[in-house]
C-alpha cells in the first residue's frame, strides 16, 4: 500500500524522490519476500538481533497489494519486469487463495498436511469488510481487472465478476465498510481507459499531466519511449489495441484506448482533453 501511494504521490506531484523511495522499497521486498514465482512472505525483517528469523507466509492481503504495487511500478518505469512479476503474483493468488467451486477469494491458503501456516488463523475465511484497511477481496478483484486489459486474459475478468457476485447478497449491508468492493465494481462495470503518452520532453510531460489529471477509476496512464512499441515492448492486450493506431509525425503523442479499440493519436493537448472528457 505504501510503495502505490508514493508512486501515486510522485506522479501527481513530479516528486522524484518519492519515486525512487518506492522503487527501492519495492526492489527490496521482491528479493526478500519474494521467490520469483509463487511463495511471497508476510515478513521480511524483524527489529530484534535475536529474534528468531521465521518465515511467515504471505496472506491475500500481500499478494493483492502487491500485485497493485508492481502494476504501478511498470506505469511509473515501463520496465516489463514488473508487469511481469504483476503477472506472477496474480496467477500465484489466484493458485493459492481462489475457491474455484464456491468462488471468491480465501484470506490464507489451505493447511498442508493439516499443519495451519505460521502466523494464520485456523478458520479460512472471505473477507469483504474495509477493517481498517481495503479488504482482500475487492483488492484482489482491483488487480485482476488492471491486468485484464493489459493482458488480454479474459480470466481474470471472469474470476473477478465472480467474486463480486459471490457478495452481491449480502454487501450492502456493509455501507461505508464496503467501499473498496464499491470501487471494483466500478473498475467491472465501466470500460478499461488506457492512456498512452508516446514521446518525451515538454509536449509528452504536457500529454501525461492532463491525462493524469482527469480522475477515473478504471483509467491507465502510461508514458513510454517510441522504441518501447515492439513486440515484448508494452503488454500483449495494449499492443494488439495498438496495432491499428499509426503514429504520427510528432515528437510526442497520445492514444486513448477504450475497451479494446483506440480513437486517432492525438497530438495537441485541447484533443486529449476532449477526448478524456467525452469519454468520461
Amino acid at each position: 500500500m505504501a510503495v502505490t501511494a508514493y508512486l501515486e504521490t510522485a506522479r501527481v506531484l513530479r516528486m522524484d524522490s518519492a519515486r525512487e523511495f518506492a522503487l527501492l522499497t519495492l526492489e527490496r521486498l521482491s528479493k526478500e519476500a519474494w521467490d520469483g514465482e509463487g511463495s511471497l512472505n508476510h515478513v521480511i525483517a524483524y527489529s530484534g538481533v535475536e529474534s528468531p528469523k521465521e518465515k511467515v507466509p504471505g496472506t491475500l492481503d500481500d499478494y493483492a497489494f502487491t500485485t497493485h504495487a508492481f502494476i504501478d511500478a511498470w506505469i511509473a518505469t515501463g520496465d516489463m519486469s514488473h508487469y511481469h512479476a504483476a503477472v506472477k503474483l496474480a496467477d500465484a493468488m489466484i493458485s493459492r487463495f481462489y475457491d474455484q467451486a464456491a468462488g471468491a477469494f480465501y484470506d490464507t491458503s489451505a493447511p498442508q498436511g493439516g499443519v495451519v501456516p505460521l502466523g494464520a488463523l485456523g478458520a479460512r475465511r472471505k473477507p469483504l469488510q474495509d477493517s481498517p484497511t481495503p479488504a482482500g477481496n475487492p483488492t484482489a478483484v482491483s488487480a485482476l481487472l488492471r491486468l485484464e486489459p493489459l493482458s488480454g486474459r479474459q480470466q481474470y475478468r471472469e474470476i473477478a465478476e465472480d467474486t463480486l457476485g459471490s457478495f452481491a447478497g449480502i454487501v450492502e449491508h456493509f455501507g461505508l465498510y464496503a467501499g473498496s468492493y464499491g470501487l471494483a465494481l466500478e473498475r467491472l462495470l465501466l470500460a478499461p481507459v488506457q492512456v498512452v503518452v508516446v514521446g518525451s520532453g515538454p509536449e509528452a510531460a504536457r500529454l501525461e499531466a492532463l491525462a493524469i489529471a482527469r480522475f477515473r477509476i478504471n483509467k491507465t496512464v502510461l508514458r513510454i519511449s517510441p522504441d518501447r512499441l515492439v513486440p515484448g515492448g508494452i503488454p500483449q492486450g495494449l499492443a494488439e489495441m495498438l496495432l491499428n493506431v499509426p503514429p504520427p509525425a510528432a515528437p510526442a503523442w497520445a492514444a486513448v484506448c477504450m475497451g479494446r479499440t483506440c480513437l486517432p493519436p492525438m497530438t495537441e493537448p485541447e484533443a486529449l482533453l476532449e477526448a478524456l472528457e467525452r469519454n468520461a
